[in-house]
């Protein structure tokens, strides 16, 4: 049995115009939102937690049957190349079947049903001429009534995704998103773990949403500055903080597509925290980071001990930091220093003081 669920997540932002300055020495302006939902508080895994939209990949996101859909609107094999970024060593997340639709073409078609699922923005076109080379996604409008009928078969049948793209007459929009990056829950913790592929999409108006209730219990849309810094009460699990605090650098979102296109050509490299046990906490460190081993195990518990020292004396003997520091199961500090991503991606602003969720060793979905 796998040691974990591959799974899929989209980062959505969506164009406003209202301009939002965070009241400090450092002072950003954003023209965009973040699309997050808040997890049910009787969730078994991250309880409360905001997360971007996604979840687990289903069969029916492979199945070669998708080819009819795509042929009818004139795509044949050579239209999904360009999904494939030329990296010579791709995560294991990408690797597929023969019997299967490419993970690149599947795992964006996870992204996007998991997306109308749980927030009922359905990322499709209905037309082949609505693809330009602006990059930004559309989305679909359905009646109120008929999105929460579509809402509630998707989620009791992930096969009825297929069902409503043929109903509509419609496509997913696979070539909207780009690759960010990729998660895989540390090998600490006891129970399901996931791994992870994150994708960016820009839409240029805020779509109507409608959050499923079984899984979900909010909906929010808000600036990366928001989340970060004026949001105290809303937690969130390591990989979205982390993601929300690169993406938080960028103030226009039409600079935030340009770097996700051009950035997605490169793929992107596992990020696996490995955690550290010191005095009076513990730290988890990310690749890159000074003192992240040279080998990785991904399926056994690795731990490091170094209780001898504590945070801030770890701080000090590592000239390149990328990592979490945790107090109580929260994280006090995002800590990158010194620090080149080789996938290409900027590093997240440095947080202090920051709640951020951790799942509990025991939970399980």
């Amino acid at each position: 049995m796998k040691a974990w669920k591959d799974s899929a997540s989209l980062i959505l932002a969506a164009r406003q115009t209202q301009r939002y300055i965070r009241p400090s020495s450092t002072k950003f302006q954003y023209n965009y939102n973040l699309l997050c939902l808040k997890r049910h508080r009787n969730s078994k895994f991250m309880p409360s937690t905001y997360v971007f939209p996604g979840g687990v990949i289903d069969p029916s996101d492979a199945d070669l049957k998708w080819h009819n859909i795509y042929s009818a609107f004139g795509f044949d094999a050579n239209s999904f190349k360009s999904l494939s970024p030329n990296a010579p060593n791709r995560p294991q997340i990408f690797k597929f079947k023969p019997n299967e639709l490419p993970r690149e073409v599947s795992l964006r078609i996870t992204a996007i049903r998991e997306t109308f699922e749980e927030s009922g923005i359905l990322l499709c076109k209905q037309s082949r001429e609505e693809m330009t080379d602006l990059g930004w996604t559309q989305h679909i409008k359905i009646s109120e009534s008929e999105l929460y009928n579509w809402q509630t078969r998707v989620h009791n049948d992930a096969r009825e995704f297929y069902t409503l793209c043929k109903d509509f007459n419609c496509y997913p929009d696979l070539w909207s998103l780009y690759e960010w990056s990729n998660w895989l829950t540390p090998t600490c913790f006891i129970g399901r773990r996931y791994d992870t592929a994150f994708y960016l999409a820009c839409i240029a108006t805020m779509p109507q949403t409608i959050y499923e209730i079984t899984e979900m219990e909010d909906l929010k849309w808000d600036m990366p500055g928001n989340f970060l810094f004026s949001s105290p009460n809303a937690a969130f699990p390591p990989p979205q903080q982390y993601e929300i605090a690169r993406i938080a650098k960028f103030e226009s979102i039409h600079n935030l597509l340009d770097f996700a296109v051009d950035r997605g050509k490169m793929g992107v490299l596992l990020n696996l925290p490995i955690q550290v046990e010191l005095q009076d906490g513990k730290v988890h460190v990310l690749p890159g980071d000074s003192m992240y081993p040279n080998k990785v195990n991904l399926l056994d518990k690795q731990i490091i001990d170094r209780t001898d020292i504590t945070i801030s004396e770890f701080r000090d003997i590592s000239p390149i930091k990328n990592r979490m520091e945790f107090f109580n199961l929260q994280v006090k500090e995002l800590y990158v220093q010194n620090f080149d991503s080789a996938d290409g991606h900027l590093a997240p602003l440095q947080l202090k003081n920051v709640s951020i969720a951790v799942a509990r060793k025991n939970s399980k979905l």
